[in-house]
């Protein structure tokens, strides 16, 4: 037995049970995190139902078809990394979200070629364009402070005690609620793709769905949808 087995198991070990333990806490304080999450992931089932079997012979359609299915593989992996407050990780799969999404709008308005090998403009997502920024602070390293998503305890007033596994902390959620943002942007980014592609296409069930998606959310403490609650309790009052 190599020397060094018995170290790397253990670190396993308290890996899995740090990402156990933060799970706990993300449900204990927030416990209708799960069913935003399976939701957003029945929004992926409803639009590839009804994209299934239509060939596309358009070029920019069919990028922004690979670009669909790369943000909803990575939307799984981000939503995993949070529950299990791996926050660097999942800032910087958000940063190339949000360049995807961005590049979606491009694809609108530039020709394919001059977007070759081009890095996407975040000016096409003027509404979380402030969280670039920070996610690429984070993804680069570029200075200490981003490191501070490690999670760390304060041993006085001055020194820093960084945890070697994850830690859930306020991170955590303000991490998921920017994922949801993410999500609602490429959800609206569907309904045009989708228009796009459909003959008579008509966005009613995706419409109902963000609507019931935000109304649910309101009913939860998911700090995201707050901004939500006063306009649909004045809409509930109104019928």
């Amino acid at each position: 037995m190599n020397k060094y087995d018995y170290t790397m198991s253990t670190y396993k070990e308290k890996l899995l049970d740090a990402r156990a333990d933060s799970e706990k806490c993300l449900k204990v304080d927030y416990p209708e995190y799960e069913n935003i999450v399976n939701k957003m992931t029945d929004f992926f089932t409803m639009i590839t139902e009804k994209l299934d079997g239509i060939e596309i012979a358009d070029e920019k359609l069919q990028y922004k078809l690979l670009l669909v299915v790369s943000f909803m593989r990575t939307h799984y992996v981000v939503n995993e990394l949070i529950i299990y407050s791996e926050i660097i990780e999942a800032a910087t799969l958000m940063r190339k979200q949000l360049e995807l999404i961005a590049r979606m709008e491009e694809i609108d308005v530039s020709e394919l070629e001059k977007l070759d090998k081009k890095v996407p403009q975040i000016k096409y997502v003027p509404l979380m364009k402030e969280y670039y920024g920070l996610w690429s602070q984070v993804a680069h390293n570029a200075n200490v402070n981003s490191l501070d998503l490690l999670g760390y305890k304060f041993d006085d007033e001055i020194h820093k005690r960084f945890y070697v596994q994850p830690t859930y902390t306020e991170n955590t959620i303000a991490t998921l609620d920017m994922s949801i943002g993410l999500f609602e942007m490429f959800a609206m980014e569907m309904i045009n793709i989708m228009g796009q592609i459909i003959i008579d296409y008509k966005p009613v069930d995706e419409m109902k769905f963000l609507w019931s998606f935000n109304m649910y959310g309101c009913k939860t403490n998911i700090p995201f949808f707050e901004a939500f609650k006063e306009r649909f309790e004045k809409e509930m009052e109104g019928e």
